[in-house]
């Protein structure tokens, strides 16, 4: 046999040799990934099933934060007897900067000076703010907007205060119609309607506190909008409360009467 065709018979040999072998290569490559994630389930060890099965009980448990609060104050219709306890946290001011920390209080049956009964009076031992439930903040100071809070920081019709919290602007507007007896009494935020009262008697809205109570960075609000001059109504606006792509949302209020 010529020397050329038994070289060309060798070649042929080896060619069909190695197709077989470079085709199994290639399945088993290709076939090794598919195989184990549709035919095989994850083996979970023991200590990873208890794991998940602590996740889940941790989110069936989770539920919506419920706020209450109270301001210092002589009441008529709440008694705080039955509503602050130890556990209560506090905000509060010492000089220019403002704290939250556990509530300390004392509460005294006093005489209503209008009614002759007596009330209860409730009582920070410190410059209180507000009295609340819980706070998911860490006690401590907190981060304030640079707006002025004072007793004299009312937000009578027309008023406008512009200021800035963790690097956004913000403007803050109170609006109604009337004078003395205002009608359609409204706050804004950055042009949001946050507070509307139909009719509000001879008495101003204002700013108690502005800042982070909630610990997400954003703005939290605590506003004084009584419905007539012999009124407390005093609410909290928190943004982690705040729905539907609102700025804040109505946490809790308390709402209390003065009138002789």
């Amino acid at each position: 046999m010529p020397e050329g065709v038994k070289r060309m018979i060798m070649m042929r040999k080896k060619t069909l040799f190695l197709l077989p072998v470079l085709c199994v290569m290639l399945l088993s490559c290709t076939d090794r990934k598919p195989v184990s994630s549709v035919h095989e389930e994850p083996v979970l060890r023991k200590d990873t099933v208890s794991a998940k099965k602590m996740e889940v009980a941790e989110t069936v448990k989770a539920k919506p934060l419920t706020y209450k609060i109270l301001v210092p104050f002589l009441y008529r219709l709440c008694d705080p007897d039955t509503l602050i306890d130890r556990d209560w946290a506090e905000l509060y001011q010492q000089g220019k900067d403002y704290y939250v920390g556990k509530a300390h209080y004392r509460i005294r049956k006093e005489e209503d000076p209008c009614t002759g009964d007596l009330a209860s009076d409730l009582r920070g031992k410190r410059k209180t703010i507000l009295f609340v439930n819980q706070l998911p903040i860490r006690m401590g100071k907190v981060q304030v907007a640079d707006v002025e809070l004072s007793d004299s920081s009312y937000l009578e019709p027309g008023t406008v205060r512009n200021f800035t919290f963790s690097g956004k602007r913000y403007k803050l507007e109170a609006k109604a119609k009337g004078e003395d007896i205002y009608k359609n009494y409204c706050l804004l935020l950055n042009g949001e309607r946050i507070v509307r009262q139909a009719q509000v008697d001879d008495a101003w809205f204002r700013l108690l506190f502005a800042g982070d109570l909630d610990g997400d960075g954003k703005l939290d609000l605590v506003l004084s909008v009584p419905a007539h001059y012999e009124n407390l109504r005093v609410v909290l606006f928190l943004s982690s409360c705040a729905q539907g792509g609102q700025q804040l949302g109505k946490a809790a209020v308390v709402d209390d009467d003065f009138s002789c």
